[in-house]
């Protein structure tokens, strides 16, 4: 039987070794120097001219209560517990979406560690322990084919799978839109239909103005499209039969089969953003052109 890609890496690399090693790096007491040479400051109590802190123990003191992302959470701890990351670290066997979590969270702390506003004439210094953090999840990106986007509005890293389309795309909208674009991707929403039909609600809500301008570039994938943010239960409820835009077939197919569709209208309206950027991208070309 052929193994799964997932299979394969794990006969390579061990999941559970890689994430206990970044338990180990964030916990490592000289993860991050604050120097502060014209005073002290106050951590935990104490006062110091120069403090080391592990990667956890910075960002209690220093960001979490002001983190966007943090949900209601009051703590490293408290974040740890709420996504189980410690019954994680106990297992022999990690799943891949247990390990993409728990180096999601250690993604967030090294990426956010570098906004924190201190005080003048407080300097803060990476260590060797914050390279280390970053190698390593670089190295579990590359074995797992995923990859660390970061959304400054958000405050947030997700972690999602690598896809050229999908980095296009994102980087020819605006950030919120992006956002929801690499987000459709992330492993925590395969069997949300809801959440993902969110978001092909406002990718439908993009296209919608553009749509003379993508038929005469594919009129073909406009009818697509928009037929299917018609009928698959999208804009319209199509699986109430008091409904007017009522589908039997829609009504009757099960939820994996829709997810499916959905998937393919996600890649559908990605290709169509890519062709509308290339019309743009064409017209300054030939605005060049003009002048040979």
């Amino acid at each position: 039987m052929r193994k799964t890609i997932f299979e394969q890496i794990k006969e390579r690399i061990s999941f559970a070794s890689e994430i206990n090693r970044l338990d180990l790096l964030i916990h490592d007491k000289k993860g991050i120097k604050i120097e502060i040479p014209n005073g002290k400051i106050n951590i935990y109590g104490s006062g110091y001219d120069i403090q080391y802190l592990s990667l956890e123990e910075f960002f209690d003191a220093f960001m979490f209560k002001t983190w966007k992302a943090r949900g209601t959470c009051i703590s490293c701890e408290d974040m740890r517990e709420t996504l189980d990351l410690d019954e994680i670290l106990d297992s022999d066997d990690p799943s891949f979406e247990e390990t993409i979590s728990f180096c999601e969270y250690v993604a967030n702390l090294i990426k956010l560690h570098d906004k924190v506003e201190l005080k003048e004439g407080v300097h803060l210094y990476k260590t060797s322990v914050a390279v280390a953090i970053i190698t390593n999840l670089n190295s579990i990106m590359d074995w797992l084919n995923q990859e660390m986007v970061f959304f400054e509005k958000e405050e947030r890293v997700l972690i999602t799978e690598k896809n050229a389309a999908v980095t296009a795309v994102a980087e020819c909208v605006d950030e919120e839109l992006a956002y929801q674009i690499v987000k459709y991707n992330h492993y925590t929403l395969k069997g949300d239909i809801s959440k993902k039909k969110e978001i092909l609600l406002k990718l439908g809500s993009e296209l919608e103005p553009k749509r003379k301008q993508l038929s005469s570039l594919n009129g073909q994938l406009e009818t697509n499209i928009f037929f299917m943010l018609n009928s698959l239960n999208i804009r319209h409820n199509n699986r109430s039969k008091k409904d007017k835009n009522y589908k039997e077939y829609v009504a009757k197919m099960k939820k994996n089969k829709l997810e499916e569709w959905y998937d393919e209208l996600y890649q559908m309206m990605l290709l169509a953003m890519l062709e509308l950027e290339q019309l743009e991208r064409n017209q300054k070309i030939n605005e060049l052109k003009t002048h040979f």
